[in-house]
């Protein structure tokens, strides 16, 4: 059976954006779906301190949460919504996310953004710094436009790379959707040329060096995805800024996987530099994995977790 997704739901501000992402996994993984709002506390209540206004926002929270449940049984989306009790919102969606053993957890952007665009807000942020399973972000107003078309994933050739190569081709084939594989490195030291100052060292340009690059990149990508006859399969290799280039390319695609950084504690997500501006500055829902073996999507889908490559 596959895991159950799990959305965090602020019923104060009543974004749809999440769910809307949550509803659009679950229909294509066949994973269960469980709506959570967290209430309760003065922290969530911004400190306010009087049982009055929390009794007040605690109704109010649970007449939101039963109107979302109503939408979406009158959209044919069968979900579960739960009201969840803490005094931190990310504490107590990453309690949950584990007492229920989430394959994704299903998050939304501040709306101090531009719509359509990612801004992590203190939920997102704390989330990414140790949540318990793969953990998606979607840009505030983000809605869905049709099915999945195209993926893209962040490839590097290492295990993180990999296993986050691993479970886009497993998204890919499940959606029937294509897979863009963005690799892009970034050349070191060469401003425009290097040697040639005798007729035995010739002159090395930036071109040499990023040409030199791209086709070791391409190669390990062809050789990763080798074999993979389901999924149709774009390479995208560049050579550049990675951060750019990735959000750039997130304008195209409905959906970026990126894997964790590669150190750290196994079983979380865990933000390098790239995946923490990409997560913060990208146009489409991301979703960063979980560090460490057998933490990647294929348990979202039911399926045993294999190699890529």
């Amino acid at each position: 059976m596959p895991k159950p997704i799990l959305v965090g739901y602020d019923a104060r501000k009543a974004d749809r954006a999440p769910v809307s992402f949550g509803v659009a996994a679950a229909r294509f993984t066949g994973a269960p779906l469980i709506v959570a709002s967290v209430h309760g506390g003065s922290t969530a209540l911004g400190a306010v301190g009087s049982e009055v206004v929390e009794e007040e926002y605690e109704s109010g929270a649970g007449q939101s949460l039963e109107h979302l449940r109503r939408e979406l049984e009158a959209e044919g989306v069968h979900a579960e919504c739960r009201s969840i009790e803490g005094t931190s919102a990310p504490h107590a969606l990453h309690d949950a996310a584990e007492e229920i053993d989430a394959g994704l957890l299903v998050i939304g952007s501040t709306q101090r953004g531009s719509v359509g665009r990612l801004l992590p807000g203190s939920t997102a942020q704390r989330l990414m710094h140790g949540a318990p399973c793969p953990l998606a972000v979607v840009p505030h107003g983000w809605t869905q436009s049709g099915p999945l078309s195209t993926i893209g994933v962040a490839f590097v050739d290492t295990p993180e790379g990999r296993a986050a190569l691993d479970g886009a081709l497993a998204l890919a084939r499940r959606a029937d959707a294509g897979l863009r594989v963005l690799s892009v490195t970034k050349a070191h030291g060469f401003d425009r040329t290097f040697g040639g100052g005798d007729p035995l060292t010739p002159a090395v340009t930036f071109e040499d060096v990023a040409g030199e690059i791209r086709g070791a990149t391409e190669r390990a990508v062809a050789e990763a995805t080798a074999g993979d006859g389901d999924v149709e399969i774009e390479p995208d290799v560049s050579v550049g800024d990675p951060a750019e280039l990735l959000i750039a390319a997130s304008e195209h695609l409905d959906l970026l996987i990126c894997g964790s950084r590669g150190y750290g504690p196994s079983r979380a997500v865990l933000l390098g530099g790239v995946s923490r501006r990409v997560t913060a500055e990208a146009h489409c829902p991301v979703i960063v994995l979980v560090r460490g073996p057998g933490a990647g999507l294929e348990a979202l889908l039911g399926e045993q977790s294999e190699a890529v490559g």
